[in-house]
């Protein structure tokens, strides 16, 4: 499953993570101001939040090959649920049929296939002097890193996300690593709702047939995190 083979990579420094694979040489840089609207129903797999019980079959098998414990259901509203993410101190929404899993660095969600994933990673702030400044710094990063990546493969393609709320990063399309094939992705920084002092980090991966369909659902969710000071108490022990 590519979305586990990618979300168990251990974290890097958060600038680095964004700066690798990112914008080639300058003629390829174009500049997007929203994400596709959807609903959380379009995106469910099933009718019911079963998905999610933490002693599923399946979510015990995942729990076994350490992958974190599964989320906890805070509640469930229409075709989608609200969890607690312990590791970022967030309240999520994830469709209906999704998984979850929470390891004390990142949440992850993910289909039952893990095709099309999600992770969120909260970090520290430290070293910048307001939120231009981690975007900038970002986007320098990127664009001295990723003309290599261009050079290797045509069909690659980027651009940058500047959103109104101060939301930023960037999606790929025909990203060509591993033996699964080319997938797109997309990496969104917005400052944490609860601590200034942290940004939440959002990564997208899914097949590229797929991916501006699932862009949708990477805004419903960046909209509608909010802080859990439940989530601070029930944090994991990091892996």
């Amino acid at each position: 499953m590519r979305v586990w083979t990618k979300l168990a990579k251990p974290a890097f420094w958060w600038m680095l993570c964004l700066a690798m694979p990112v914008v080639a040489q300058s003629d390829f840089i174009t500049m997007e101001t929203s994400l596709p609207a959807a609903s959380y129903a379009s995106f469910a797999l099933a009718t019911d939040s079963k998905s999610f019980a933490p002693d599923s079959t399946e979510n015990k098998g995942l729990l076994d090959k350490g992958f974190g414990v599964p989320v906890r259901v805070q509640q469930v509203l229409d075709r989608h649920v609200q969890i607690v993410s312990p590791s970022t101190q967030l309240l999520m929404t994830v469709p209906f049929g999704w998984r979850g899993f929470d390891d004390g660095k990142r949440t992850r969600l993910f289909t039952p296939t893990g095709n099309i994933g999600i992770t969120f990673q909260s970090l520290p702030m430290e070293g910048f002097t307001d939120w231009d400044d981690v975007r900038g710094k970002v986007w320098n990063l990127a664009r001295q890193t990723a003309e290599a990546r261009a050079k290797k493969d045509p069909r690659y393609q980027a651009r940058l996300i500047r959103l109104a709320d101060g939301t930023f990063g960037m999606r790929e399309a025909n990203i060509n690593e591993g033996d699964a094939g080319p997938y797109s992705s997309v990496i969104l920084f917005k400052p944490h709702p609860g601590d200034p002092k942290l940004a939440i980090r959002m990564n997208l991966y899914t097949p590229i047939e797929e991916f501006e369909r699932y862009l949708g659902l990477a805004g419903l969710l960046l909209r509608d995190m909010q802080p859990s000071m439940d989530a601070a108490r029930a944090k994991p022990a990091a892996k």
